[in-house]
């Protein structure tokens, strides 16, 4: 989740809106915090910056996260994490191929410039050896980039096939694969409605849903009045499209197939959303603050680490009821908590603005 892209800027009048986008102006470095081996019964990969999302390569202990700019900051396209040692390493521009896909993304206009590459959110789908990894992107584009990811060799590698850009008035946040090679994608809002942040403030009709396919393109889908969609994850089938409402607090259950859309109040702002093993139940993580919380207090400044509370919660796919994993608090110096993805019985907890990661030992389910 994320609050403006780098040129949201023109149009907001709004005093938040002048403080949110003073967040993309060159800005002094903050002081970087102490970040110790475990602290609050978290434990923490440290000198990662701002990973949003996370995923995992299945039947390897290899993790993909993204790594989304900030106020001041720097970020590689992605990172790539060792799950048995816990440990991190960039993945740069040039450990990226080249090798486009002209076929299924006809329409993308070139290259991506992976020095400007802002990743936010990830989705993975497997294919045995290899498979597609799925990036929002916001760095000299918006788009949803995707890549070949070969897990053959000891170190996976990655070769970049094409994108789909983003339709017009959306700022994409979230992405989960399709059957048949398609795709559902959040808006988080429209970044030329000038009023887009008093809406998110409100809890107003703000941001959007589609999904794309490679034959027919772009399709608005889901109910009118939706308030800032961000996470999204969808069913082995695609039948059904689980969607978190960021600003309005709430998560929606949307049937592709009926449009019928279902949705449930929780107690905070809901951001990432993941599969658990065996996708019978879904990982949900937010922040308990108000959206001019953590819009004023941690995205609008130079932060290294946010001071916002965060909370994990399992959510049960039939009845959308939730059950409490993490408490809604800081751990050590990490806050601004958006999702969890489960490795083995661990949780690792992802933030959008933060220098680690947080890890919860025995806290999946079994």
């Amino acid at each position: 989740m994320m609050f403006l892209s780098s040129r949201s800027a023109r149009g907001v009048v709004t005093a938040l809106a002048t403080a949110c986008l003073l967040a993309h102006a060159p800005a002094r470095a903050a002081e970087p915090q102490a970040c110790p081996a475990s602290a609050d019964g978290a434990s923490f990969v440290c000198n990662v910056v701002n990973v949003e999302d996370l995923v995992s390569l299945p039947s390897t202990h290899w993790l993909v996260g993204s790594s989304l700019h900030g106020a001041g900051s720097k970020t590689p396209p992605l990172y790539l994490f060792d799950s048995k040692t816990r440990k991190a390493q960039e993945v740069s521009a040039g450990d990226v191929k080249i090798a486009r896909d002209a076929k299924t993304y006809a329409d993308c206009p070139g290259d991506p410039d992976l020095a400007k590459f802002s990743s936010h959110g990830l989705d993975y789908v497997s294919r045995g050896k290899r498979g597609t990894l799925y990036v929002v992107n916001h760095g000299g584009r918006e788009s949803i980039e995707a890549f070949e990811v070969d897990v053959s060799s000891p170190k996976p590698t990655f070769t970049w096939k094409g994108c789909v850009v983003a339709p017009d008035g959306f700022w994409p946040d979230a992405v989960a694969a399709l059957p048949g090679g398609g795709m559902v994608v959040t808006s988080l809002w429209d970044p030329k409605d000038s009023d887009r942040l008093s809406k998110l403030v409100s809890g107003k009709p703000v941001g959007a849903l589609a999904e794309w396919y490679p034959k027919t393109g772009w399709k608005i889908i889901g109910p009118a009045g939706m308030s800032g969609p961000n996470g999204v994850v969808a069913t082995p089938d695609g039948n059904s499209v689980f969607v978190a409402l960021w600003s309005a607090g709430k998560v929606m259950r949307l049937d592709r197939k009926t449009g019928k859309a279902t949705t449930v109040d929780v107690d905070f702002r809901p951001d990432n959303l993941r599969w658990e093993a065996g996708n019978k139940s879904i990982l949900l993580g937010g922040q308990t603050s108000t959206v001019k919380e953590a819009i004023e207090d941690c995205f609008a400044k130079p932060l290294v680490n946010c001071n916002i509370p965060f909370k994990i919660v399992r959510l049960d796919p039939r009845t959308l009821q939730t059950q409490p994993l993490v408490d809604g608090r800081i751990y050590g110096n990490m806050g601004a908590g958006t999702g969890a993805l489960t490795v083995g019985k661990d949780l690792w907890v992802t933030t959008f603005r933060g220098d680690r990661l947080a890890i919860f030992e025995g806290r999946a389910q079994r």
